[in-house]
């Protein structure tokens, strides 16, 4: 399967909003599942899609349900990764 650059920015992007929502760091939130702030950098400006279990571990963490997640997915001025277009 091909990597998707729009799906992975809209992931990244939905991720980052739900961040920033927590008022978190990159590297705090990494910290806090376990991953590195690289790792979750790549997530977020979308050159990597995360594994689920990645995604569960964040929404755990953040407190956020998988509505929720899927809401964050549809907003279109909250995903798209800084800098880009």
């Amino acid at each position: 399967m091909a990597f998707d650059r729009d799906v992975g920015r809209q992931v990244g992007g939905a991720l980052r909003h739900l961040r920033e929502q927590r008022d978190l760091t990159q590297g705090m939130l990494a910290d806090l599942i376990g991953i590195s702030r690289v790792r979750l950098s790549t997530y977020e400006n979308g050159r990597q899609i995360p594994n689920l279990y990645d995604v569960v571990k964040l929404l755990a963490t953040l407190g956020f349900s998988w509505q929720e997640f899927g809401r964050a997915l549809l907003l279109p001025s909250e995903v798209r990764p800084a800098g880009g277009p």
